[in-house]
């Protein structure tokens, strides 16, 4: 089942952007679904390259997606995942972009086989060098429910393969991202 996920990451490219908050984002932090009437207001994080590319995919870090990519991930029919308008602030213009908000979170982190650090109150993980699912609350938890969730031991998001191929399909290929297997995967894939 491990072998079935994968993590999203931004693409490895000085020109693509990071985003940040242009508004509280306190909202999007209470694990439930948001209640938003306007588009989020999001900008380009630090450093702002000097020529910004905009893709298919940015990392706040949670995931800001493109109008065709949230499209290929709506049709997914992905529970516990909302899709939030975002205008992305870039130089004089402002971008449609959707925000992928994963209020649902698995605690499904296997802690006898997974190379992790935490706080010494043991509820904060400082690194995650080799992450390991536990397949038994996988298997708890219907397929449906489990396409894509937000890890809710640290920052991870993770989608299964069957969403990962949908998304690979696209054509043109989506660009701005990039899937690692989560066998794979560990804090410094970012930087691979």
């Amino acid at each position: 089942m491990q072998s079935e996920y994968f993590v999203l990451l931004r693409a490895r490219s000085q020109q693509h952007p990071l985003l940040a908050w242009d508004q509280s984002a306190l909202a999007f932090r209470k694990g439930r679904p948001v209640e938003e009437r306007e588009p989020v207001k999001l900008k380009l994080g630090e450093p702002v390259p000097s020529k910004p590319v905009m893709v298919d995919h940015h990392s706040l870090p949670t995931p800001v997606v493109s109008s065709r990519l949230k499209a290929v991930l709506k049709a997914a029919q992905l529970q516990g995942v909302q899709f939030v308008p975002a205008d992305v602030q870039v130089g004089d213009a402002v971008l449609r972009y959707w925000l992928v908000h994963m209020w649902r979170a698995i605690r499904c982190m296997d802690r006898e086989r997974s190379i992790f650090e935490e706080t010494g109150i043991g509820q904060v993980i400082l690194s995650l060098d080799r992450l390991v699912l536990d397949e038994a609350v996988l298997h708890e938890v219907p397929l449906e429910e489990r396409l894509a969730f937000r890890l809710a031991e640290s920052v991870v998001y993770l989608f299964h393969r069957s969403v990962v191929d949908r998304v690979l399909e696209l054509t043109p290929p989506p660009e701005g991202l990039r899937f690692i297997p989560v066998a794979e995967w560990n804090d410094s894939s970012g930087f691979r």
